[in-house]
C-alpha cells in the first residue's frame, strides 16, 4: 500500500511539475482525453527533448558508473578542479543548446520542446537558498526562442528537491526523500512559485 502511495504520489507531482506553456502568453489546457489551446482546438503535441541540458546525465556522456548529476558534477570538480569544473558547466549550459538548435527542432516538424531542469540551478547553496540560480536566465533565453519559433514548452523538474524516484535521474541519494521530507516538499513548492 505505502509503495502504491509512493507511486500515485509521483504521478501527480510529475503532472503538477509539467507545465505546458503556449507561446502566445496562454497555455494549453486538457479537455476530457484532449490538450486543447487557449482557443479550445485539439492539438498533438510532437517534441523534442533538451535532455542533458539542466540535468547532466551519467548515459549520455557514456559514462558507465557515473550517472546521477550529482556523481557527474563531483567527477568534474575532482579531474579538473572545482573553479575550473564551474567555467567547464557555465560554458556547457551556455552551448549546448542554441537558438539555432531550437529553429532546427521546428524545422524538423516538431510542435513542441520538454525541458527537464535540476531544481538546484534555481536556487542558491545552503543554508540560503535564495531563488537567484542561473536555471532563470536559461530557461528564459530557452522559452524566447521557443516563442520565436512558436513551439510549446513544457517545463520538467527532472530533479525536486529530495529526489521523487530515489534513482539517478533525480539526483537523489538513492531514496525518494521528497515524498517523507516536509523540507524539501517546501522547497518543492517554493521552485514552483
Amino acid at each position: 500500500m505505502k509503495s502504491r502511495n509512493k507511486l500515485l504520489l509521483s504521478f501527480l507531482i510529475s503532472f503538477l511539475l509539467i507545465q505546458f506553456a503556449y507561446p502566445q502568453d496562454g497555455f494549453v489546457s486538457v479537455n476530457g482525453k484532449e490538450i486543447v489551446t487557449p482557443d479550445g482546438k485539439p492539438i498533438l503535441l510532437k517534441g523534442m527533448n533538451l535532455g542533458n541540458w539542466l540535468v547532466p546525465e551519467g548515459y549520455m556522456f557514456h559514462f558507465q558508473k557515473v550517472s546521477s548529476p550529482r556523481m557527474i558534477y563531483d567527477l568534474f570538480d575532482i579531474l579538473i578542479g572545482e573553479e575550473d569544473a564551474n567555467k567547464f558547466w557555465d560554458s556547457f549550459r551556455e552551448n549546448y543548446i542554441t537558438k539555432e538548435d531550437i529553429h532546427f527542432i521546428k524545422n524538423l516538424g516538431f510542435n513542441s520542446i520538454r525541458i527537464p531542469f535540476n531544481w538546484k540551478l534555481f536556487i542558491t547553496e545552503y543554508p540560503e537558498r535564495k531563488s537567484e540560480g542561473v536555471g532563470y536566465a536559461l530557461l528564459d533565453k530557452a522559452i524566447k526562442w521557443c516563442k520565436e519559433e512558436n513551439l510549446y514548452v513544457i517545463l520538467d523538474m527532472h530533479c525536486a528537491p529530495g529526489g521523487q524516484t530515489g534513482d539517478n535521474i533525480d539526483d537523489s541519494f538513492g531514496y525518494p526523500f521528497l515524498f517523507e521530507s516536509p523540507a524539501s516538499q517546501l522547497q518543492t513548492i517554493k521552485n514552483l512559485a
